[in-house]
């Protein structure tokens, strides 16, 4: 049984995830700064913190479901918004970050595994932008960056070096 929550429980929540998602929004603008001096560690901060806002967010969803006074419009709107926020921010430096590494030389060892983890995510991310209840807030730069981001990824994937794997020997 689902435990109902308040709508100034909700609120508070949806206040604490709006100032992650502000601090990400700042986190995106640097990793998309950098993204030309092929540096992971900003762009790895910035996606970690997006991860905390997604695992927030799904916390979050759950008590804007159980209200005790039942669904509030208002704060389903807010929600969806500061959704689409990060979601935005994270395909605009995602393709920021791509762009950049599709002209590398040379990819770090292992980057293949990070990418093909990068591309799920914007896979997700293209699936929860498609509902019904996000498609007004999406616009076509949005859209045009998830293509781009994409396409770019798949081929910088093609190109980047897996990890070495020690547990495969192999016969004579």
């Amino acid at each position: 049984m689902s435990r109902s929550y308040t709508k100034r429980e909700a609120q508070e929540m949806l206040v604490a995830l709006e100032r992650q998602a502000r601090d990400i929004v700042m986190v995106a603008a640097k990793a998309e700064q950098t993204a030309t001096k092929h540096s992971f560690n900003l762009y790895r901060q910035f996606r970690d913190r997006v991860s905390e806002f997604e695992t927030f967010g799904i916390l979050i969803e759950n008590r804007l479901r159980n209200l005790e006074t039942g669904r509030d419009e208002r704060l389903d709107e807010q929600f969806d918004a500061l959704n689409i926020l990060i979601s935005k921010s994270v395909i605009r430096a995602s393709t920021k970050f791509f762009l950049a590494l599709s002209k590398s030389p040379a990819l770090p060892l292992g980057s293949r595994e990070v990418f093909l983890q990068e591309l799920r995510s914007l896979h997700e991310a293209r699936n929860k932008l498609s509902e019904p209840r996000y498609e007004h807030l999406l616009d076509e730069e949005t859209q045009r960056n998830l293509r781009v981001a994409e396409n770019i990824l798949t081929e910088v994937i093609e190109r980047a070096p897996s990890l070495l794997d020690f547990s495969k020997r192999e016969t004579a």
